[in-house]
């Protein structure tokens, strides 16, 4: 009896130890995930299957084609921001305006590479949107635009041109998302997570950083450099934040314009305000900067 009763107490063990364990799993697994619908892989490959059969003069032209293709989509604000774990999000029907970009340069760099498959996008998605283009949690997502500039330069997936034009330098101190967590749903109640991102941060205070006036942009002589399918952030003088809205550069009638997820319009646009224009009014922004998607010297392998 004994025997018997020692083997019932070891099976209820196990059987906690396993319930345990696949409940430790799902929720690794859940954090995991890929987000996306069946016509979101769909429209990705028609995408590249086009574009891969059509010549472009540079990376920029292609990145430049691949974002018209979203005209017309949805703006939604913080598509990302959930307040649970960090699943690879991936939709073509409705863009912040970084994940429109984000996604613009995974099909982009896919195109350059041959990757043909929606997986290869995920792929190149993952490496573009996270530190070291490794998805671990919510702090691993580059969340400022610097930090997804640094990052993004250090995998050979874009340059910064800004310094290439007439530029100037301002002090930069990052702690916007620190200073208000209650902004963003999963750091409202997670003090740990809060510290994580303050640590990550703190390299980015009283640091410098070039940016291109506003004025300039009147001038085609001092922004000459800027090519079609650049990347534009939209520099702002908000406490604690470097970038405001990021899009696509266009060139029309000798003027620059941005193609973009537009909040004001509610979807996805080429702009038919010059971007002097757009910026001009704005009293927070000052600015802007310029990278160049390098997608021929991407050197994150597979």
């Amino acid at each position: 009896m004994l025997y018997i009763y020692i083997i019932y107490v070891l099976s209820k063990m196990m059987r906690s130890i396993t319930i345990t364990l696949l409940t430790l799993f799902s929720v690794f697994a859940a954090a995991q995930e890929s987000i996306y619908e069946k016509s979101d892989s769909i429209a990705i490959e028609r995408i590249i299957k086009k574009h891969s059969a059509t010549g472009y003069g540079s990376t920029g032209e292609l990145a430049l084609a691949v974002a018209q293709e979203f005209i017309g989509k949805k703006y939604v604000a913080g598509t990302l921001e959930n307040g649970k774990a960090e699943p690879l999000y991936v939709s073509c029907d409705k863009f912040d305006c970084t994940t429109f970009v984000e996604l613009v340069t995974a099909i982009t760099i896919s195109i350059r590479h041959n990757d043909k498959r929606f997986g290869d996008v995920c792929m190149n998605l993952e490496r573009v949107r996270y530190r070291g283009g490794v998805r671990d949690g919510y702090a691993s997502r580059l969340h400022y635009t610097s930090w997804w500039i640094e990052d993004n330069t250090s995998k050979g997936i874009i340059r910064e041109i800004t310094e290439e034009c007439n530029h100037r330098s301002r002090t930069l101190n990052l702690c916007f998302m620190s200073k208000h967590p209650g902004s963003y749903p999963l750091l409202k109640e997670d003090t740990l997570m809060q510290k994580s991102i303050e640590e990550l941060e703190k390299p980015f205070r009283d640091t410098k950083s070039s940016y291109i006036p506003k004025e300039y942009l009147n001038d085609k002589g001092k922004i000459k450099h800027i090519r079609n399918g650049d990347i534009i952030a939209l520099v702002t003088t908000i406490d604690g934040l470097d970038i405001s809205h990021v899009g696509f550069a266009f060139w029309e009638d000798g003027r620059l314009h941005l193609l973009h997820a537009s909040s004001g319009k509610g979807e996805v646009i080429m702009d038919s305000t010059p971007l002097y224009e757009y910026q001009r009014n704005k009293s927070k922004q000052i600015g802007i900067k310029v990278m160049r998607i390098t997608s021929d010297t991407y050197n994150q392998k597979k």
